[in-house]
């Protein structure tokens, strides 16, 4: 047993040190990361904004509102709005809103075919109709700034496959001092997810992208079908790897007009659902994102049995210290770097807190997103769909 715990130790700390090389490399991309200047009107390009939309009543009229009160110029930028089987009032006020606007197209998808990602078959079918070189994707219950899509126009060139941005959970009104702190705590651990992204793919690693938040190349969907159909959730990876593929530039839009704001899940067990969800695509990335995600899973998983072996041999546990010491100050010096670069404000009470479960909660739902169900939009999914025979 006592030769057990020393082999779990060794690969414990081995994978600790890859946990620390993966924090530099992060973070030399941070600070690597600029903001680009924005470019007059004369100089930006004709885009295509693509919102696809599944009962989001709530929400679909002030995103659309706030994509055309964007400073872009009127002729140069259009949108595409798909009512994904709505049964709600989604279709009525897309409709009223089309009647308003004269550059929204509007589809209504009345099916989804057997076997296919309802999300990736709303896209595609918005970019049959699309005709501008790039289109900038967008969800229902996002909020945009005036200068967002110049933000994003004005990183086209020929090089340019695809770009993504932040996203940032945003909630006003709380109904307690306790979901003040679990929500707080939700929006940090989303924006983790968001300045590694940002870190690596300033270093030519690309993670995945922010579905809400991104552009990318029509051509990506001319020559070929980027989106693996069968794969439920992930279509922002998969147009981020294919433009990656195709030997095109990925890059991190870190202009401040580029954030967006979304809606935050109203419930912990809302939570742990979007989690799993954004989960359950991670196996069916590229190799080297998946040697990360195991990576980073492993380690977390040997701080979490290392208190366990604690009954068999009670000298573990200063090896345990080590481990949770060293993940602390990896997530804290990364954390408060970036967040103060990008200027999000935070507490640092709620940092520690999300500190404290991050490594359980990223492990139940790791095992969760790869070999259990989620919903979304009124519907239970498995990671995948059975393929076309």
């Amino acid at each position: 047993m006592q030769m057990t715990i020393y082999i779990l130790t060794v690969i414990a700390y081995a994978l600790a040190g890859c946990y620390v090389l993966y924090i530099l490399f992060f973070l030399t991309g941070i600070k690597r990361l600029k903001p680009h200047a924005l470019k007059e009107d004369g100089d930006l390009p004709e885009l295509t904004v693509v919102v696809c939309a599944k009962d989001e009543e709530p929400y679909i009229e002030k995103c659309i509102r706030s994509i055309y009160a964007q400073d872009y110029p009127k002729e140069k930028y259009s949108v595409i709005a798909v009512n994904d089987r709505s049964e709600d009032r989604t279709p009525e006020i897309l409709e009223k809103l089309a009647n308003e606007f004269s550059s929204l197209r509007v589809i209504h998808l009345n099916s989804c075919p057997d076997n296919v990602s309802p999300k990736k078959h709303a896209i595609s079918k918005a970019l049959e109709i699309c005709q501008t070189d790039f289109v900038v994707a967008t969800d229902a219950d996002v909020l945009h700034q005036t200068q967002w899509l110049r933000s994003y126009g004005s990183m086209c060139d020929d090089k340019l496959g695809a770009a993504t941005g932040i996203c940032l959970f945003a909630k006003e009104e709380f109904k307690s001092c306790f979901e003040r702190t679990w929500q707080s705590m939700q929006t940090l651990e989303n924006l983790s997810h968001n300045v590694v992204v940002a870190g690596a793919m300033v270093n030519g690693f690309t993670i995945t992208a922010n579905g809400g938040n991104m552009l990318y190349r029509r051509e990506l969907f001319q020559k070929g079908q980027p989106l693996k159909s069968h794969v439920v959730t992930g279509d922002d990876s998969d147009i981020m790897f294919e433009a990656q593929r195709r030997n095109y530039q990925v890059m991190f839009n870190a202009h401040p007009a580029s954030v967006v704001h979304t809606v935050p899940e109203d419930t912990i067990k809302g939570v742990i659902n979007q989690r799993v969800r954004w989960a359950s695509h991670v196996m069916k990335a590229t190799f080297p994102v998946i040697l990360l995600g195991l990576t980073v899973f492993f380690f977390y998983l040997s701080l979490i049995i290392f208190p366990l072996l604690a009954f068999v041999d009670v000298l573990v546990l200063p090896y345990w210290l080590g481990l949770v010491l060293i993940k602390a100050a990896c997530d804290f010096l990364y954390m408060c770097y970036t967040l103060k670069k990008f200027h999000i404000p935070y507490h640092f009470k709620h940092l520690f807190l999300m500190e404290l479960v991050h490594a359980l909660f990223i492990v139940i739902v790791g095992l969760y997103g790869t070999f259990g169900s989620f919903t979304w939009k009124g519907s239970t999914y498995t990671s995948t769909l059975p393929e076309k025979k």
